[in-house]
């Protein structure tokens, strides 16, 4: 790279080290019940219980749960601290991204231009570093944001697998590859798409014209590797291999309940319920996005309108030379690129186009990531090498007025779209979203507050927690304050009661009833039914709404 472009490079990574760490205390505000059950299965490994799956949550591959147990051990359980783990592989995906598509662009390129490689690359971290959907998912403390690192580097060391040039860099780059593969199977469920589709990436080539000499003699090459990948694989796929094998019901998990399979979902009609889910799942990345705080900026589209164009003239033009190429590999081999990325996009869309429930769903796409990002940035390289060649072939007949005026404008466009592009992302992260009751309730950024008062004042025996048991999973991990000693007073100082059966309470005086933001409706019941039991306390959040309430029966 160039000194400018290592500049940028640099750049690049401190805004992308921005956007996924400033604020992580307070924003997102809380933990949502569904990451908080991770932390529930953390203490479980505190407490000796150490496997590659978790049943909780209708099954959880546990890779991330690791990381996260190193972030507990050294700062505690919280929001934080689970976020900032999220946030770290985040940056890591920012960063690969750049090498995956440096390496992308080189092998689709017959002139191998380092520099053309470098900018096109670049460009692809940047749409990455300063995405509002990924900045989301980056600050959410999900599983699934290990599947893009782990494809990405799978796809990266598969490239350096067959573009090395000794047999020893070979090999190794090979058993990378196969390692990479397999720990992307502990990470979230729709990465299992991407199995077979590498494999038709890699042996489809082979397989067409098979007995030429060319293609016996790549099979030759590249049989020793594949030996050394498929070792890999296996062995670090054992334990969760075995995992299944021993408990075959959690292989599929929720899949099956919100499968567009599902005649509870379909409606009886398959194949209308296939197509309206692809067509809300595509349109998601130009208009109307998910609606969930906790995958997407709400109702955002998951790209900006500033890169969209660019990534629809991509992603055309990659399915495009990808279905050239799948007819007739020999004769468009430097196009495997494209069959690469749409092969890539497409099947990490099936985890969304095969499901009927929450679409779009910015989490199940997570996979599109990186490519989403990487067609994007060849789309605008194309528009941008298409003006230079119109420019070019009137440069000479221009006055030199109009050259100084083209290089002026060329620069400011180019400065007017990066400042915007970075502010409408810093607008809608760090303004609307931070500024959002719907965002901070999302999070449950009330349930901090209930926690704190429990930990100062909750007692197993007088104090009624009113939540729901999907929600209490984040109280009962963070007030777990001695994980290795299950049976210690300090741990959840209190009895849950759901909201619905709050006013079904045998009280005696002194009891303390605490409810939360989501069943403060409950309240009213409650009192029709205990009378005496005063408000001792009431905490609002700084948008006026109720967050906790205590009552105390006289």
């Amino acid at each position: 790279m160039t000194s400018k472009q290592k500049f940028l490079f640099a750049g690049i990574v401190l805004l992308a080290i921005f956007f996924r760490f400033y604020m992580i205390g307070s924003m997102p505000g809380g933990l949502f019940p569904d990451e908080a059950a991770h932390g529930i299965d953390i203490i479980s490994m505190q407490q000796g219980d150490i496997q590659p799956f978790y049943e909780r949550g209708n099954g959880r591959e546990a890779l991330f749960f690791y990381f996260l147990w190193g972030s507990v051990e050294l700062f505690g359980p919280g929001a934080w601290q689970h976020h900032i783990v999220s946030a770290g592989f985040g940056l890591l995906i920012v960063i690969i991204t750049f090498f995956l598509t440096r390496q992308l662009v080189l092998l689709a390129d017959p002139a191998k231009n380092q520099d053309r490689a470098n900018w096109i690359s670049l460009l692809a971290m940047f749409f990455a570093a300063a995405s509002t959907w990924h900045t989301v998912l980056s600050r959410t403390a999900f599983r699934a944001n290990l599947l893009p690192l782990f494809a990405s580097l799978a796809l990266y060391t598969l490239i350096l697998t067959f573009n090395a040039k000794t047999k020893g860099k070979r090999y190794l780059h090979a058993i990378l590859t196969g390692s990479f593969m397999s720990l992307g199977m502990y990470t979230y469920i729709g990465y299992r798409v991407f199995i077979p589709v590498v494999g038709i990436l890699v042996f489809w080539p082979m397989m067409v014209d098979v007995f030429t000499q060319p293609r016996f003699e790549q099979i030759k090459k590249f049989f020793t590797p594949a030996v050394w990948a498929a070792v890999a694989f296996v062995v670090v796929m054992f334990p969760l291999g075995k995992y299944f094998y021993d408990h075959p019901g959690s292989f599929v998990g929720r899949s099956g309940q919100v499968s567009v399979f599902n005649t509870d979902l379909n409606q009886g009609d398959l194949l209308g319920a296939i197509g309206e889910v692809t067509r809300l799942s595509l349109q998601a990345y130009f208009w109307d996005g998910d609606l969930n705080w906790r995958h997407n900026i709400s109702g955002q589209p998951f790209l900006s309108i500033m890169i969209s164009p660019f990534f629809a003239l991509g992603l055309i033009m990659s399915t495009y030379w990808a279905a050239r190429y799948g007819l007739n590999p020999s004769r468009f081999k430097d196009k495997w690129t494209y069959f690469l990325l749409a092969g890539w996009f497409w099947s990490m869309l099936m985890p969304v186009i095969t499901t009927a429930e929450g679409i779009p769903h910015g989490l199940r796409a997570i996979g599109t990531i990186p490519a989403v990002f990487i067609m994007a940035a060849m789309g605008l390289w194309w528009v941008r090498e298409y003006i230079g060649q119109w420019t070019q072939k009137y440069w000479a007949m221009m006055p030199e007025w109009k050259h100084v005026f083209i290089t002026v404008l060329k620069y400011t466009l180019i400065t007017v779209f990066v400042i915007a592009y970075i502010a409408q992302a810093y607008v809608l992260y760090f303004v609307i979203a931070k500024d959002s009751p719907e965002n901070a309730y999302a999070f449950r950024s009330d349930l901090p507050v209930v926690i704190d008062y429990l930990k100062e004042n909750g007692n197993k025996e007088n104090t009624y927690l009113i939540l729901d048991k999907f929600s209490v999973q984040t109280v009962d991990y963070i007030t777990t304050v001695e994980p290795r000693n299950p049976s210690s007073p300090k741990n959840n100082p209190y009895k849950q009661v759901d909201p619905e059966n709050s006013w079904e309470l045998e009280l005696k005086t002194g009891d303390k009833i605490v409810f939360t933001q989501s069943s403060i409706f409950d309240i009213k019941k409650f009192k029709q039914y205990h009378p005496d039991a005063r408000l001792e306390r009431e905490t609002r959040n700084r948008f006026g709404q109720a967050v906790l309430a205590v009552y105390i029966e006289q």
